[in-house]
């Protein structure tokens, strides 16, 4: 049945139709192009979503730090009251927190080794790493038994 290409006579076979070839290619243009559209939206809508989450984390950790400048145990002179001004501050923190990340991952063949040696100060030298006040961190240190002047000695060989 079948028959070797060598023996065909191509002038007697039909011509293909420009027209329909024509309209296979507009139709996967079209499907082709409002899938890649489709799928835009979704993805800037995603972005957006968590965009919107994003700034709610950053609202929430503003008002937990301005929460834990409050409690006078953590207090010292300087961090009594927060005013507006400094919330300000605190956002634009927030804001340089991704420069800082990548400051951070260019320390952390150093910062590795000093964790690595004290490792139950690792969480406690993260917490000022993302902004929460030294002296706040002090307290939590020795309210859990540990030594504050460890944590500073860490920080020093860091920076």
């Amino acid at each position: 049945m079948t028959k070797d290409l060598s023996t065909l006579d191509f002038s007697k076979i039909a011509a293909l139709q420009q027209k329909r070839t024509l309209a296979f290619v507009n139709h996967f243009v079209t499907t082709t192009v409002k899938f890649l559209n489709n799928f835009s939206k979704q993805c800037e809508q995603k972005l957006m979503l968590f965009e919107r989450k994003l700034e709610k984390v950053e609202a929430a950790l503003i008002l937990l730090e301005t929460r834990l400048s409050s409690i006078p145990e953590v207090n010292t002179d300087e961090n009594k009251v927060e005013s507006n001004e400094n919330i300000q501050q605190e956002a634009e923190h927030i804001d340089s927190s991704a420069q800082k990340e990548s400051q951070m991952e260019e320390s952390t063949n150093a910062e590795e080794k000093t964790v690595l040696s004290y490792p139950e100060y690792e969480r406690f030298v993260k917490m000022v790493q993302v902004g929460v006040p030294l002296p706040a961190v002090k307290f939590k240190l020795s309210t859990e038994g540990l030594d504050p002047d460890v944590l500073e000695k860490i920080l020093n060989k860091q920076t």
